[in-house]
This record gives structure tokens, sequence and C-alpha cells, in this order.
């Protein structure tokens, strides 16, 4: 099982195009190879020789669509996760795969402790996870998601309801039925009274933790019963009817609920409530009829095997009875054993082929394929339900970039930054720096902003948008980021706002005014680079910063080695004083330099000379 689902985690058997996994990490292991720490779980679950239960843990975490936290944050939240489940010291493997449209971060972890080798079962982690979550959401500013009851055991309802697309049982008991509740706790004499009015709306009262929950009858959603009202706290509803008892059992005939809470999307209003209705009929006829074609194909698979059985019977006792020689007849059984497995197998591929048929034909749609399906069709309710989806997914985009004039919006790929093709046309692109850039049908979306991904969305729009004044949206930093961009690299490109188009012709006089000579172009990859290199300056304190070589920079400099970036160009390093100069070169530049040789560069980039440095060769 452990091998089985650390491979998956890492994807061991990926070929060399295989994009799924974006990084690994491994944990409390002595090897960072993911089959030597495969191998060395495996031998610390076989310390454990009691234990008969399986000895892995496997937890995903998904995050919503156009939400990527970086990796700094990612680690963290899996090192809490892990920490608040009991396992912050036991070994695991965790990797974070883009292969959907949600970047989900899978934990594989090893349940036996490497050093007591004592099996560890988190009890009520549904419950740990769902808190952890929440309070991760918050640390991390990211989107509040639906936890148990819709988001309801923990936190605000309110405010879950909000952010949730879907029909809540906090929102459906303030539709339905708050009125007869809070009058039935203000007047009911009996707790028994009060669960008879809870029954005929299809919920239960009941205890947990130190207050009380409503819940459904089938017990799948519960909320906490003063965030509907003040009057059904536990603390209230006990002085008036006394300690809590349980519901009764009675011999009576139970009446059906006059009205119970259903799961699924929010409905605006009755023509929205018919096309979901419509939807909930169109999914149960397909499952029905995927059940009546298994209930058909087992009964014929059964009237074959008997068939095949009595056929095989016959043909047997033919050539037991017969006058064959023994090692005839040996050879006629096992022509007859290959007869009836080409049979049975010739069998099996019809039934395979049949089941393909009918399950295409009677898949389940989901509610948005539906809505997709059905909108094609011409619904206009339809179509306006699914725009509020994607608006609601709009809205989790931290940064933008448009133009008016989309139907002009070139179509362009970035292939040297490899980027994933998501199935409704988007391109996601991954920043050495840990950016992320979507590039969408009608703009360019920040999910993760860095310098490289502010460059990227800006050189992606300027050739998408070419001509045309581009539309900025986003935080006062990421709209100075871009303007900044756009004036230092001499970028083709406008604003539609008049204030960041005046900052950008400003800083593009200031910057001819001082005459520093025009810089390299900076490439996504080599601003990625840079971006990096200066980061990793708050842990290695013997980085020097890192900028990009301009012409005013020529002269003589000391060489400090070669660089491959991520799109397949080259760079040098070029330290000049307290500061370490990248400038892009072709492969049969700067050659036989060794790391403190002195080099002189005119301004046009070239080598003039190069010779000695003074106490630099090591």
């Amino acid at each position: 099982m452990w091998t089985r689902t650390a491979e998956y985690v890492v994807d061991l058997k990926a070929n060399e195009t295989d994009e799924k996994v974006l990084w690994y990490r491994i944990t409390n292991c002595d090897s960072d190879v993911p089959a030597m720490a495969i191998a060395e779980v495996q031998l610390t679950q076989s310390q454990n020789t009691r234990s008969k239960t399986d000895k892995t843990y496997h937890c995903v975490i998904s995050f919503p669509e156009g939400e990527f936290p970086n990796r700094e944050q990612l680690e963290d939240i899996e090192d809490e996760m892990c920490k608040a489940l009991g396992f912050g010291e036991h070994q695991r493997i965790s990797a974070v795969h883009q292969d959907t449209d949600n970047l989900h971060l899978h934990l594989a972890i090893n349940k036996v402790h490497p050093k007591t080798f004592n099996v560890h079962d988190p009890p009520w982690d549904y419950y740990t996870r769902d808190r952890m979550c929440r309070e991760l959401e918050q640390k991390h500013d990211l989107s509040i998601d639906n936890g148990i009851g819709q988001g309801k055991r923990f936190g605000k309802e309110q405010e879950m309801n909000a952010h949730s697309e879907k029909q809540t049982l906090w929102q459906w008991i303030q539709d339905h039925a708050k009125e007869p509740l809070t009058q039935a706790a203000q007047t009911a004499e009996s707790w028994q009274a009060l669960h008879e009015q809870f029954a005929a709306h299809g919920l239960v009262i009941k205890p947990r933790g130190a207050g009380l929950v409503i819940g459904t009858l089938d017990g799948s959603v519960h909320i906490k019963a003063s965030s509907v009202d003040k009057s059904l706290s536990f603390k209230r509803l006990s002085e008036r009817l006394g300690e809590y008892q349980s519901p009764k059992q009675t011999n009576q005939t139970v009446q059906q609920p006059k009205a119970h809470y259903q799961s699924g999307p929010r409905m605006p209003d009755e023509a929205a409530k018919a096309l979901y209705a419509e939807f909930q009929t169109q999914k149960q006829n397909a499952w029905e009829q995927r059940n009546t074609f298994k209930t058909q194909q087992q009964a014929e698979k059964d009237a074959f095997n008997q068939q095949l059985k009595a056929w095989h019977q016959t043909e047997r006792q033919k050539i037991k009875t017969s006058n064959l020689p023994g090692l005839a007849k040996r050879k006629a059984y096992q022509q007859l054993s290959q007869e009836r497995q080409l049979l049975w197998d010739a069998q099996r591929q019809k039934e395979a082929e049949q089941r393909k048929v009918v399950f295409e034909s009677h898949t389940p749609l989901t509610w948005e394929q539906f809505l997709v399906q059905t909108a094609e069709l011409g619904n206009s309710k339809a179509l306006e339900l699914l725009r509020s989806r994607k608006q609601k997914q709009a809205r989790m985009a931290k940064a933008l970039v448009t133009a008016e004039n989309l139907d002009a919006a070139r179509h362009i790929v970035y292939q040297h930054l490899k980027p994933m093709v998501k199935r409704n046309g988007d391109l996601l692109y991954r920043v050495q720096d840990g950016g992320s850039v979507t590039d969408e049908r009608t703009r360019v979306r920040v999910d993760e902003v860095t310098a490289g991904s502010s460059f990227l969305a800006l050189s992606l729009a300027s050739e998408r948008f070419s001509g045309q004044p581009l539309d900025v949206q986003g935080d006062d930093a990421f709209k100075q980021q871009v303007v900044q961009f756009a004036a230092q690299y001499r970028m083709p490109v406008t604003f539609k706002d008049a204030a960041l188009e005046a900052e950008r012709q400003r800083l593009c006089g200031e910057m001819d005014s001082q005459a520093k000579g025009k810089p390299e172009t900076l490439t996504p990859a080599l601003a990625a680079f840079i971006t990096q290199r200066n980061k990793l300056r708050d842990k290695v304190s013997d980085i020097l910063p890192h900028r990009v070589w301009t012409a005013a920079d020529r002269g003589d400099l000391m060489y400090q080695g070669r660089r491959n970036l991520t799109d397949g160009t080259q760079v040098v390093l070029l330290q000049k004083d307290q500061e370490m100069l990248v400038k892009p070169v072709q492969t049969n530049e700067f050659q036989g330099l060794k790391v403190g040789q002195a080099v002189s560069i005119n301004e046009q980039g070239q080598q003039i000379t190069h010779g000695k440095g003074k106490g630099y060769e090591r």
C-alpha cells in the first residue's frame, strides 16, 4: 500500500514530458531520493509486526481554481497540518500536482513512528483537518472554502455562506424554517415538543461539545444552533426546558417532513430551481440506465458461463470416452482448454466494449457541464447561472491585465516556458521565482504576484493586445511594478489609466535624461533568475545584490561564472564592486575564463581583454 501510494504521489512512472508534479518534498527521511525514501519507509513499517491495519496515511489538500499558494506557504500548510494530526515526527513524502484545474498537495505519511515503531491513528482526524483548513486559510489569506456542514462546523455560518455557491443548511433554515423553529424555542413546553417541530422540517437538534447543533435527519450536515438564532442556544433552552432530553421513540407512524434540506447550488429564482430539478432528473436517469445495463449484462454473463460450462463438460466427456491413446488425449484436453479460454476472452472483450458504449452515452453530467450543454441550446437562464459562476472564480484573481477590443487579441504560446494547457484552453505559466500567470481568452491573470510573473504578464499582454491601451487591475504595488517594467525595458505599451500612463512617460523621460545606458532585454527567465538570487540573500549572507548588466557598466569587471536559465539561454555573472551583474551571452562568448579572472567589456557588451585577478582565483 505504501509503495503504490508514494509512487503515485511523486509520479515515479512519469515520462520526461509529464509535468503533473510541480515539486516534491521528503521529510524525516535520511534520503532525499524518492525511490530510496520509499524503501526506507518500507523498512520502518516492517519493524511493527503487531498492527494489522493499513500503515499509510494519504491526505490531499486541494485549492480552488485560480488560487496558487507559493512553495513557502504550501510547506507551512503541510507542516502545520501534519503537526495537528500528530504526524510531525513521522516520515512522509509530499508533492504538488498541477494536472487538474485545482492545484493540490498530496501527503503520503508513514503511520509508524521512526523511533518508537508505534502506529499512530489520529482520532477524529476529519474534524482536525477541517479546523486546520479554516485556520490556515486565514493565516495565508486564502479563500474561505466549505468545511464540515458546508463550512458551518467551525466559524461563523453567515461568513461561510457568503463564500459558498451552494445552498447551505444555514441559508435553507433562514429561508424556510427559522420562524417556526424560533417560535417553538420560545413556546414549546417540553424537549419532546421542540423535537417534533424540528422533525417536521427534516431536522434534529442535539448536543455536541459544549453546545447544541442542528442537523439533518441522516446526520450528514450540522451547524451551530445559536447561529440560526440566539433563542436556540443551549443555555436559553436548558433554562426554559431543563436538562436536554433525546427525542422519544414512539410506535406511531412517522409523518414525512413538510420540507427538508437538499444540498445543491443556490437557486436565485424559480426558473433556476426548475433548471436544477431538470439536472437532477437527467442525472438520476443516467444512473438508472447504467444500473439497468449492469443488471442485464450480469444476467447475460451468467447465462454464457452456464452454456460454456455445459459445452466444456460435454466435449471433455467425448474425449474421455474416445479411443484415443494417452498422449493424444492429453493434447485434446489441452486444445479444449485453450478453446474455452478463447471463448471466455472473447466474451469479456465483448462485455467491455458494451460497457464503454453504454457508460459514455449515459455518463451523469456535472452541474457546470449541464449548464454549458443547456446554454448551447439557447437557454438564457443556464447562461446567466454559468456566467455568475465564472464571475465568482474571476474575483479570486489577484491581478489582471486586459484590453477593450478582445476580438483583436492574438493567441500566442511561449513554448520555451512550457505552459500547462487546461481543458478550457487557458495556459498556466510557472515562473522560477514562485510566480504564476494564467493566460485566458479575454485577459492575462496573475495568480501569484512576483517580479517574474508581473513581467511575464506584461509581456504576454503587450503581444496579445498589441496597439491597445492596457487595463491593469490589482493592488498599487502590482500596478507600480508593471509601470516600472514597461518604462525600464521600453515595452511598446500604453495604459488605459491616465495616472499609470503619465507615470510610465515620466519614468521613461527620467531614464533617458540619466543616460545610464540601455539594459539588456529582460526575458521572463532572466527576471526570475535575478529575483531568485536576491531572495536567497536573506538566507546566505555572502550573496551580492544581482541586477542586469547595462552599457554604463562597461570597463573592468570580475568574471564569476556562467549559468543556464530555464528557457535554455545562458548568462555570465560579472562582479562590479559589491554588485553582481547578470549578462545574457551566446555559447561562444566569454569562453576560457576562470572564476575570479578580470575581464574588460566595451559598451556593446563585447569582451576586450582578460587577465589574472588579484586574490580572486579559487
